[in-house]
């Protein structure tokens, strides 16, 4: 509900509740808490004139962002991974059946974070709130200036999660009252709401350090607004969002990602594998942190079911056919390629190895048995059949072999990384008709060092083809590529093609056999390109709001 289900905050009487469970960070020893009034009577003079108490305010806002780490991936609603477990809502989306009246299915359970209109307007009503009682608070003005900054961040961030899914939002910069009837409202355009985010940006970067550090790592920092202000920019240049293709907006692109790329402190790594399993990568910008008592659990919704695993977001063949083969820099099905149908996972780039298990691969000290018959990790192992992959494969990329299945998991998502600003800089250039710029940047993520791929030399619209594959392989399962297919406005192809995976048969003489299976037939309709805005919205505000085309 657009502003009216608060979250952790209630006003009646004055009286603001806040769940211990999701603070993200609390700097109050347990003493010291011990000794302070309950949690659930601190009223909103407590909490805006009390250090402590207001930090552990702007704590509970972290929790705004969409997290990568759900036991339904968003890539399991674009073509890089399918899952049966929430399979319901992700056939919603990939058979072309989202409607304004099942778009809130995705609002709890597995994919919480896809829809996300009620759970962010939720979360702006707590951070205008911040801003409405920030000025009068007594606390000290060095925090009040931090934490200012970090809720202009986080206001940002929502925003700018809303108008990719959605186009323009309403711009709403103040708390409703529960006792107020009137929710009529307009939706801002796209450009208006970018620069409302790019505003608070640079109001954000103000006000914080250029990195957060120490106990404060994980916050909001400077560096950070620069990386969601290119990606902002980049977004509002794209087709999609610039059908004039105005070259101004790629300008601001590119000099956006420029800028992140120079920010001293970061660098590509030389292993890909720990980008995502390491606290302090230096390739990371910006990241969400987790601890034991705060964390999360993908290696058992992800693991391959023999080891007692979900096998949950499974990536497809149709991902898998794009990582190309190491030695020509081709993907399988291109002429010259080197690509062997008996071998298929031998000669393949470093980044596949490091994200998905496939049939043969090492997994926990073994190898991964999707084979039939018999296979330990397929629908005929011992354990678990129902949380057979159904793709003939699995996730690999985050999981953390280290940790346990049974044991809540810590390794980081990160929001932001180096490589993907070389990449946002490449396809500026390309639009600004700088070819050799756009070849070195994308050489630049694909010649470092435990990469080392074959340098990219195409130019015209094959040089675009390479940078659209680089960034499928680059980030996969990031959350990018649902929202690339968009803004490229090329959806329609590459969600119109069936969901495939591959049956792995053993035969007598242990030679495997490999055949093409369609795990699920998917359809993509144009109006799908946004999200449609829950109908409970609409009417809600009276038919002011008007809803995304071609939606019913």
């Amino acid at each position: 509900m657009l502003l009216l289900k608060i979250n952790n905050f209630n006003n009646m009487k004055n009286i603001i509740y806040i769940s211990l469970s999701i603070l993200y960070f609390l700097f109050v020893s347990c003493n010291d808490f011990l000794d302070r009034k309950p949690l659930d009577k601190m009223t909103e003079e407590d909490v805006f004139n009390d250090d402590a108490l207001l930090i552990a305010y702007v704590n509970a806002c972290y929790n705004a962002y969409p997290s990568g780490f759900e036991e339904a991936m968003m890539s399991s609603t674009t073509d890089e991974t399918y899952t049966r477990h929430g399979k319901e809502s992700s056939v919603i989306v990939s058979r072309g059946e989202m409607t304004p009246d099942n778009i809130t299915i995705f609002d709890s359970g597995r994919f919480s974070n896809f829809n996300y209109w009620e759970k962010a307007y939720e979360y702006l009503r707590n951070v205008n709130t911040y801003f409405e009682k920030i000025d009068d608070a007594n606390v000290s003005e060095v925090l009040k200036n931090r934490l200012t900054g970090e809720m202009k961040f986080i206001r940002a961030f929502i925003y700018s999660n809303l108008i990719w899914r959605f186009g323009g939002v309403p711009i709403i910069t103040r708390s409703y009252d529960l006792n107020e009837t009137d929710y009529s409202m307009q939706r801002n355009t796209y450009d208006q709401c970018v620069d409302f985010i790019l505003t608070d940006l640079a109001e954000a970067i103000e006000n914080l350090p250029d990195k957060m550090e120490g106990a404060h790592s994980g916050r909001a920092s400077a560096d950070a607004c620069k990386a969601l202000r290119a990606r902002i920019l980049l977004y509002a240049a794209s087709p999609m969002n610039n059908p004039g293709n105005d070259k101004i907006k790629w300008e601001k692109a590119r000099d956006a990602s420029l800028e992140v790329m120079n920010l001293p402190g970061y660098e590509l790594s030389d292993n890909y594998r720990d980008i995502f399993l390491e606290k302090n990568n230096r390739e990371v910008i910006f990241k969400r942190e987790y601890t034991k008592a705060n964390g999360h659990r993908m290696n058992l919704f992800n693991s391959p079911n023999g080891f007692d695993g979900w096998g949950g977001n499974c990536p497809l063949q149709n991902l898998v056919d794009d990582y190309e083969m190491k030695a020509t820099g081709k993907r399988p099905i291109e002429e010259g390629s080197g690509y062997d149908s008996t071998h298929p996972y031998e000669g393949r780039d470093p980044r596949f190895y490091a994200s998905v298990l496939y049939n043969g691969a090492i997994y926990r000290g073994r190898e991964v048995e999707v084979f039939i018959p018999k296979g330990k990790d397929s629908s005929e192992g011992d354990v678990g059949s129902w949380n057979t992959s159904l793709t003939g494969y699995y996730l690999y990329k985050f999981m953390d072999e280290s940790q346990l299945l049974s044991e809540t998991n810590t390794q980081p998502w990160g929001f932001f990384r180096l490589a993907e600003f070389y990449l946002n800089y490449a396809e500026a250039q390309y639009h600004l008709g700088n070819e050799a710029e756009c070849r070195d940047a994308i050489n630049i993520v694909r010649r470092r060092k435990g990469v080392e791929m074959p340098l990219v030399t195409e130019s015209g619209s094959k040089l675009m083809e390479r940078l659209y594959n680089e960034r499928r392989i680059e980030l996969s399962f990031e959350n990018h590529r649902y929202f690339d297919l968009r803004r490229w406005l090329i959806a329609e192809f590459y969600e119109n093609i069936d969901a495939m995976g591959v049956q792995v048969i053993k035969k007598d003489d242990g030679i495997f056999k490999y055949n093409s299976i369609t795990v699920l037939e998917r359809k993509f309709l144009p109006q799908h390109y946004l999200l449609p805005i829950p109908r409970a919205e609409i009417l809600k505000s009276k038919n002011t709001l008007v809803q995304n085309p071609q939606y019913e």
